[in-house]
């Protein structure tokens, strides 16, 4: 008998569990079919319900198969969050994240469940570690009521080294079978995505010596120009040069520049104590606009929030730096979303689907 379960759900939700939630009143808004929403008991509307997460029931030994998703179904789901849902404008992102989150979660319990690996594993993952990078930028400054930014990096960081790993698996494979596997994995473009998530890895571990390490030893033909840059931009945060990372960071394509904003507060953080140590001096004063410019700053109201936060002297738009006074206990700088809403949203859903070279990053707009 086979260990692995294959689902034969070929709907975004089983019909089981929408009929529960409907009698249950259990639907989000996304879900509802629209003739219905007047209803005290509102409908599901088909083509929109999609499977919530839910931890599996205590004894339960063997998963029903119609409650199961296969592959093709999960990605075909994931393509409709991210073409119907996440590019709506009329909820706020914040209730589109969580109604996403929560349906992603979903989607990987049951790769897990029917042990779904390969390439089909690979096209259902990469996407997700892009909406997690996407949501970190766009809910960067959001309460932490509202979104959690750890929770969300566990998630991220949770998928991504699954794929690595998955990555690892298949060249391992590729070496060893015949070529038209290596044809299969080229028509699937996980080669060019492959270069853009470990890109990815290295960038989220800034200055991380074993993530610099797989950088090195990496297959050459995945070492494209992203992960070159992003080892460069590692290692000038390992040797704390940090007007060389930032001014690289500049050039990174839009979806790796959102993954390293994820370090920008301990960047801006312990540039603040470098430079304390450096420009150090009771009576002069280092340019507050070169320093907004320098530290990634949109408004220089930031800056002079950070410098308050940091206990630096900011007066006539010029900054004191004074090592004794520097405020050690403050191991971050405060939240800042470096690109605006108006930005974000333009570039959904092309980003979440697909490699971003292509993509025209006028983040300055």
């Amino acid at each position: 008998m086979s260990d692995f379960i294959v689902g034969t759900c070929l709907f975004m939700c089983p019909e089981k569990e929408r009929w529960m939630r409907e009698r249950e009143g259990l639907l989000h808004v996304f879900e509802v079919d629209e003739k219905t929403k007047h209803l005290k008991r509102p409908k599901a509307d088909p083509s929109k319900i999609v499977k919530c997460f839910s931890r599996p029931a205590a004894g339960q030994l063997m998963p029903d198969t119609s409650e199961l998703r296969p592959a093709s179904v999960l990605l075909s789901t994931i393509r409709y969050l991210f073409t119907n849902v996440v590019t709506r404008v009329d909820y706020d992102w914040v209730m589109i994240y969580d109604f996403v989150f929560d349906r992603l979660r979903a989607i990987r319990q049951e790769v897990v469940i029917q042990r779904i690996r390969g390439p089909q594993s690979v096209q259902i993952l990469e996407p997700i570690v892009r909406f997690h990078v996407y949501a970190g930028q766009r809910l960067c400054e959001k309460n932490i009521s509202l979104f959690d930014t750890k929770i969300n990096s566990q998630h991220l960081l949770e998928c991504l080294k699954q794929l690595l790993v998955l990555y690892d698996e298949l060249e391992e494979q590729s070496s060893m079978c015949n070529p038209n596997f290596e044809e299969n994995i080229e028509r699937l473009s996980i080669g060019n995505n492959r270069s853009q998530m470990e890109a990815l890895y290295v960038l989220l571990h800034l200055g991380n010596s074993s993530a610099l390490g797989r950088g090195i030893s990496l297959p050459h033909k995945y070492r494209g120009k992203n992960v070159k840059l992003a080892m460069k931009i590692s290692l000038a945060w390992f040797l704390k040069n940090y007007v060389r990372t930032l001014r690289l960071i500049q050039k990174l394509p839009l979806l790796l520049k959102f993954g390293v904003l994820s370090n920008l507060r301990l960047l801006r953080r312990d540039t603040f104590q470098i430079m304390s140590a450096a420009y150090n001096s009771k009576l002069l004063t280092f340019p507050g606009l070169k320093l907004q410019e320098i530290l990634m700053y949109r408004d220089v109201e930031k800056l002079s929030a950070d410098c308050k936060l940091f206990n630096l002297s900011f007066a006539y738009e010029n900054v004191q730096f004074d090592a004794r006074k520097f405020n050690k206990g403050m191991l971050l700088a405060n939240p800042d979303m470096y690109f605006t809403v108006q930005t974000l949203q333009k570039y959904l859903p092309i980003i979440l689907l697909q490699d971003d070279d292509a993509i025209n990053d006028d983040s300055s707009s």
